[in-house]
This record gives C-alpha cells, sequence and structure tokens, in this order.
C-alpha cells in the first residue's frame, strides 16, 4: 500500500529535526588557537618571523644565528622545517644552538598545552643531539619597558618548566630525548602536583616562552622542528596551601629544603640559561 504524499513529507520533516537536534547536543569541539605565531615558518617573507635565534649581547652564542635556518624535510612531505645546525662539535658539547619562540602572553590561573613535532639526525646518520625542548615562566626586568610586544631584554627568566621528552619512557631529567624520526611531543603546564611555592612564582608571570636547544655531550648533529603550538586549554587547578612543606625547584624537579620564612624571603633571580637580560643600547 502506497503512503500518502503527506506522510512522507512529515516522516522526511521529523528526520531532518531529529538529526538537527541531536547535531545541536554534540556540538563539534573546535581546537583552541595556537598562540605561537608562525609555529610552521610559514611565513611567506620570513620563515623565522616571530622567532628569537640572534643574541648579540651574549658572547657565547654570537654566531648562533648561523647555525639556525628554514628548509624542506627530505625525509617527509613537510614543505618547511627549522633546522638547527649543531654538527660543529665544540659548539655541540658546549653551548649548542637554541631558537625561542616570541613572547606570549601567560595567565597563571589558566593551563596551557605545548606541543610539537620533531627529529634529530647525527652527522653520520641515525640519531643525533639529545637536546633540551622546554616552556619558561618570565616577568617584567625591574627596568622594563613595558609593553605588548616586549624585547627578550625587558624580561626575566622565573619559572623553568620540566622538559618535553619524545622517546616515551623518559620521565625526569635534563634532555629531551628527540628520536631520529619524526615523532609529536606535549605536556600542559603547569604541573598539578606543583607547590604553592612554584604557584607563588607563578603568580609573578606574564609572559610564556619555549626554549629550544640543540645540545649533546657525545653526538652532534642536526635538530629538526614542524608545527610548534601553545594553546590554552582551560583553568589550572588549584594549589593547596601546606605550610612548611617541601617544594620543588624549576629546574629538573629537584628539591630543596627551607623554612617557610627562608622559602618567602626575596631571592635574587639570575636566568639559568640563554641571553642575559641586557637592553639595547646601554646596560642594566
Amino acid at each position: 500500500m502506497k503512503r500518502p504524499a503527506s506522510m512522507i513529507l512529515v516522516c522526511a520533516v521529523f528526520a531532518v529535526a531529529t538529526a538537527s537536534a541531536q547535531m545541536r547536543s554534540h556540538p563539534a569541539r573546535h581546537e583552541a588557537p595556537n598562540l605561537v605565531r608562525n609555529g610552521n615558518f610559514d611565513d611567506s617573507e620570513d620563515p623565522l618571523n616571530h622567532w628569537i635565534y640572534v643574541f648579540d649581547h651574549n658572547k657565547h652564542y654570537m654566531k648562533n644565528h648561523t647555525h639556525v635556518s628554514v628548509e624542506k624535510d627530505r625525509f617527509s612531505t613537510r614543505a618547511r622545517v627549522l633546522k638547527l645546525d649543531a654538527s660543529d662539535h665544540n659548539v655541540c658539547v658546549n653551548q649548542g644552538v637554541m631558537v625561542y619562540t616570541a613572547p606570549i602572553r601567560y595567565n597563571p590561573r589558566k593551563s596551557y598545552k605545548i606541543s610539537l613535532s620533531a627529529r634529530s639526525e647525527g652527522v653520520r646518520g641515525g640519531k643525533g643531539p639529545t637536546c633540551r625542548v622546554y616552556p619558561i615562566a618570565y616577568r617584567w626586568h625591574p627596568r622594563a619597558v613595558k609593553s605588548d610586544h616586549p624585547a627578550f631584554s625587558d624580561l626575566r627568566e622565573d619559572v623553568r618548566f620540566q622538559p618535553i621528552y619524545f622517546d616515551g619512557k623518559t620521565k625526569t631529567g635534563p634532555f629531551s630525548m628527540v628520536p631520529s624520526k619524526w615523532t609529536r611531543a606535549s605536556c600542559v603546564i603547569p604541573d598539578p602536583n606543583r607547590t604553592e611555592m612554584q604557584q607563588h612564582h607563578l603568580e609573578n608571570c606574564q609572559w610564556l616562552m619555549l626554549k629550544i636547544v640543540a645540545l649533546d655531550e657525545h653526538t652532534d648533529g642536526y635538530l629538526y622542528i614542524s608545527d610548534v603550538k601553545i594553546q590554552e586549554v582551560g583553568d589550572a587547578n588549584e594549589v593547596t596551601v601546606r605550610a612548611g612543606s617541601q617544594t620543588k625547584s624549576f629546574t629538573h624537579g629537584q628539591t630543596w629544603g627551607g623554612s617557610r620564612r627562608e622559602m618567602d624571603s626575596p631571592k635574587k633571580l639570575t636566568p639559568v640559561g640563554g641571553p642575559h637580560p641586557v637592553r639595547q643600547g646601554g646596560k642594566k
């Protein structure tokens, strides 16, 4: 028996309405925006735009920019990747080759996901330098000229987070263990198990940068980087205040003790690594 045309129309309308309701109840999740500008090194005018790799005021890195370039990766379809050339043993074993993302506005009450793809290559093939990749939170230098686009010299390193590890096994330590094949790794900061002292220092920070260093004591070679992202992913968890508790330092999860008064007393903070905060055109 044939159905009346009116009944067919009603069924069709009901089906469309049901589908629309289901789509509304399960909205598509949109990925958070990438806060790293030129994270794929695809700026048509300057592939290294928004990256810091020239350090004229640090005697150890005067030639750093000569070891940094952007090129096509011969082992993949990636059109442009960052290349850090640490094939010179004296460079690789001492200061390494480093770059930073441009400063990103940081909210200590928020969580951030940091992700990137990387591979290393030895000068004779195989795995290259172990490398270091880690985020750092910064506060204003006391004599900074504050702006929405601060110069590197206007910031002071305050909190160094744990490195991002690529091998799937390493949990602590100074090196990121970058393999020879393209691998994507990520981390979320801050650590949900951070101490109140760590949170206290984070509250002083307004800027965030990712530091990438090709460095190794034994294996000279190259570090390749692609698709760098820093994304805000929600609110950071609250920290439970525990008076007199032991706290972790900023470098690689090592611990240090001290009384509450000692931990709360002002401490002279100087950069652990990277360019010294010296204003262009004069000393601070």
